[in-house]
């Protein structure tokens, strides 16, 4: 079955979106983390051009961030002093990031960017993940150390409610995650958690808390910005993997907190080395598929995403929120269906 993405002006299966979706989503669940590693090269491979997949990526995780948000804001994870100069400094390095990529799709070398990130930013945390699962001895615990001595000696210092930190600690992760998020369609949450973690002390969930702040304010303002500079961003596509990467995490995360710790972070260096050697394959020995550029073609959505870019940005920044919001509730009340049905087969099963 075939669907036509009216911003990508490309005709794609459906339902192998549907079950890249759900797999995204599973990993996401399973392992914490963004699924945009895995989609964007994904989606590049299947032919939509890579800034609409990076465009389009942001606009999903708006969606995809509004329930852990109202989670975290409810369990007060979230430092709004050190949020808001993540969310400023996220938008300073984001709108950087949406500036680079026009000017990167406009001569041409878009693709090949993109790529080199994904095959040399994420081969090198695949490594790194090994190492960390393989070898924990005390000279990783050194020079941990001597990170957060060099941490505590920065200038500007500021008290903030779970730390007490310079200033230029949460500028530069804000920033870093918010141009990352522009230029390779990822979330925060690889960036931000560990940074948070491991530079400012924060407890892991407080970590996660903040990550989904940030993150549902800078991919708002990067989707607006993507789609009014770029005019990078599908609405069809968007809802699909939304409903799909929403459905798939939930049984991700039923199977997650059954899995070791070491499990699921071999796991993950095994799918982020995956990811970057297939990446550096697409970038050195695969010619790009012959497709028609980002343009205004003959349907509603693509007329009014390039005649009205600005209103058709906020529309979509709108529907993916109320989206958002009712994919993850219907989610969530699945999650709690599946979770009476697996504690009645236990139940039986001990009697």
């Amino acid at each position: 079955m075939e669907i036509y993405l009216p911003v990508a002006n490309v005709t794609v299966n459906l339902w192998i979106l549907i079950a890249l979706g759900l797999f995204v989503g599973f990993l996401s669940g399973l392992l914490g983390i963004g699924g945009g590693i895995i989609l964007n090269p994904a989606l590049i491979k299947l032919g939509i051009p890579p800034i609409v997949t990076v465009g389009t990526s942001v606009a999903q995780m708006v969606g995809a961030t509004v329930s852990g948000f109202l989670s975290h804001l409810k369990l007060k994870n979230i430092d709004l002093k050190m949020g808001w100069i993540m969310v400023i400094s996220g938008f300073v390095g984001g709108g950087f990031g949406v500036l680079l990529a026009k000017a990167l799709e406009d001569a041409g070398y878009f693709r090949t960017f993109v790529l080199s990130l994904y095959t040399f930013y994420l081969g090198f945390t695949g490594i790194t993940m090994f190492i960390d699962v393989l070898k924990k001895d005390k000279k990783e615990k050194s020079k941990n150390s001597k990170l957060k001595d060099f941490i505590q000696k920065l200038p500007f210092k500021m008290k903030f409610q779970f730390t007490e930190i310079s200033v230029l600690v949460p500028i530069g992760i804000g920033a870093f995650a918010g141009f990352l998020a522009a230029v390779m369609g990822v979330g925060g949450g690889f960036v931000v958690i560990p940074a948070l973690i491991y530079l400012a002390n924060f407890p892991v969930q407080k970590a996660v808390g903040m990550s989904l702040f940030q993150m549902i304010f800078v991919t708002s303002f990067l989707t607006y910005f993507h789609g009014t500079v770029n005019h990078g961003v599908d609405i069809v596509l968007a809802l699909i993997l939304m409903a799909g990467s929403s459905f798939g995490a939930v049984f991700g995360a039923a199977v997650g907190q059954k899995m070791k710790k070491d499990h699921i972070k071999l796991i993950m260096a095994f799918l982020v080395s995956t990811v970057a050697i297939m990446s550096f394959y697409q970038l050195f020995f695969e010619k790009p598929k012959p497709k028609p550029p980002v343009e205004v073609v003959d349907n509603p959505i693509s007329h009014f995403a390039f005649n009205y870019p600005e209103i058709y940005s906020l529309t979509v920044i709108v529907i993916s929120l109320i989206a958002g919001f009712i994919i993850s509730s219907i989610a969530h009340r699945l999650k709690i269906l599946i979770e009476i049905y697996l504690e009645k087969i236990r139940h039986q099963k001990a009697q």
